[in-house]
Formats: C-alpha cells, sequence, structure tokens
C-alpha cells in the first residue's frame, strides 16, 4: 500500500470514528498494541497507528511502553487506549537498571484528541545516553534470550553472555503482560544482580498487568541434571524443561 493511499485510509477511519462519537467531551483515543522481539532496535523501531476508539466520558488516552534488552536481544510490549486513570506528563525510567537484564518504561496519560500518538523510542534512546557505561567483565557465563519461548527462544537462537562483574547472577523467567487486547507471554534469561523477581515491585506498567514467575536455575540439582549456570547450551535449557515441569 502507498504512503498515499495509507494517509487516505487513515483520514477516512479517523472521520468515520468522529461522526460516531455519542456525546460531547468524549475522546478518540489511538488504540494499539504490540509486542516484538526480534530485530528491534531503538533508532529504526516504528508504530503503525491505524485504528482509533472512542472513550467513555472522563476517560483519557494512555500509551506505555516496556523496553526490554538483554545482551545482545531486546524486546518492546505496549499498550494505546482509553483509560480512567488521571492524567500524567510523559513517565520514562528504569524499573531494572543495567549492567545485565534491564527493563525500562515510558507511559503517560493525556486527554486531547488523539494525544497518545508517539510512534517511535526515542525517549529510551535519550535514557541509554545518560546511564554509565559497564566495562569490567566476570567469569560468569549465562544463557541469553528474550522473546516467546517456540519462536525467538528456541534453543539454537539462545546465546551465552559474558556477565559484568556487578551483575554474575543468572537469570530466567516467564512473563505476562496484559492490558485490553494486549496478551503476551515471553521468556527472559541473562546477567542479573539477583535471582529473585526482577518485577516484583510491579504488578502495573501503566495500565498493563504484569505477573512474573521465575525459574530458579539452581533448582536442577535436585533432578540430577548438574547445576544449570555451567556447561553446553543444551544442558541449560534441558534444566529450564526439567524445572517447568514442576
Amino acid at each position: 500500500m502507498g504512503l498515499q493511499n495509507l494517509r487516505s485510509l487513515q483520514l477516512l477511519c479517523l472521520l468515520e470514528a468522529i461522526s460516531l462519537l455519542p456525546w460531547t467531551g468524549a475522546l478518540l483515543c489511538y488504540e494499539a498494541t504490540a509486542s516484538a522481539f526480534r530485530a528491534v532496535t531503538l533508532h529504526k523501531w516504528k508504530w503503525l497507528l491505524l485504528r482509533s476508539m472512542v472513550c467513555n466520558l472522563k476517560e483519557g488516552c494512555e500509551e506505555t511502553i516496556v523496553y526490554i534488552e538483554t545482551g545482545n536481544s531486546r524486546g518492546i510490549v505496549s499498550f494505546k487506549g482509553c483509560t480512567s486513570a488521571l492524567s500524567y506528563p510523559p513517565q520514562i525510567s528504569y524499573l531494572v537498571s543495567p549492567p545485565g537484564v534491564s527493563i525500562a518504561s515510558y507511559s503517560r496519560v493525556c486527554r486531547t484528541y488523539l494525544c497518545n500518538n508517539i510512534t517511535n523510542l526515542e525517549p529510551f534512546v535519550r535514557l541509554k545516553a545518560s546511564e554509565p557505561k559497564y566495562t569490567a567483565p566476570s567469569a560468569k557465563h549465562c544463557p541469553t534470550c528474550v522473546g516467546r519461548h517456540d519462536q525467538e527462544c528456541l534453543p539454537n537462537f539462545v546465546t551465552t553472555e559474558t556477565c559484568p562483574f556487578s551483575a554474575s547472577s543468572c537469570y530466567s523467567s516467564t512473563l505476562k503482560f496484559q492490558a485490553g487486547n494486549l496478551n503476551t507471554t515471553f521468556l527472559i534469561m541473562g546477567c542479573t544482580r539477583e535471582s529473585n523477581k526482577l518485577l516484583e515491585n510491579f504488578q502495573h506498567i501503566g495500565s498493563i498487568r504484569v505477573s512474573e514467575v521465575v525459574n530458579i536455575l539452581e533448582k536442577s540439582e535436585t533432578v540430577g541434571a548438574g547445576h544449570c549456570s555451567q556447561g553446553p547450551l543444551w544442558s541449560i535449557l534441558l534444566c529450564l524443561l526439567l524445572i517447568s515441569r514442576d
């Protein structure tokens, strides 16, 4: 579809939505979800906004983006839609700071027509530019990936990472994010400071509900599989499979 045709389609959708507004004061907001775990780059990721929705009276427009980085792997989970939450300006911060696995979020709630209109990752570019550089490595290596267990985190896509000295624990968990039409479950593995839940203090990120189940790598010793954090990659993945069956 050409750019001109795409803009025409967006304009038609907008006009149709406006014509259906049930009462004065109801906002029109962009409606979108995104889950991307492959070929995500800070400078090239774009979010096409093709749908809008009419909010209930007094609702505002929300946009929340979660950016995940572990080793050389990156992931994005995002939500746009109506919300009853109070308005707040753009908030960008690390929920889990580097080194090792890092999770950052951008979120805002606004109350003007189609104001939830961010389409890129520029807030995270600025956030990463301000973070200190970590160079001192440790002797620890951990399996690393972020994505769906049957796609991006298949055994042949999992890599091993040399951990930073200040984040030398191996970590693996399954995260589930839910909001509106967003329902994404994915695996995250990498180096961390601790092996506890990364998002234990965050049941919600904006309107996104978060649940986390930690795969304790050391648990494999009880089933005779050896030390999961050592040995070849195939044995590490076997450990995770054994853990998930318990």
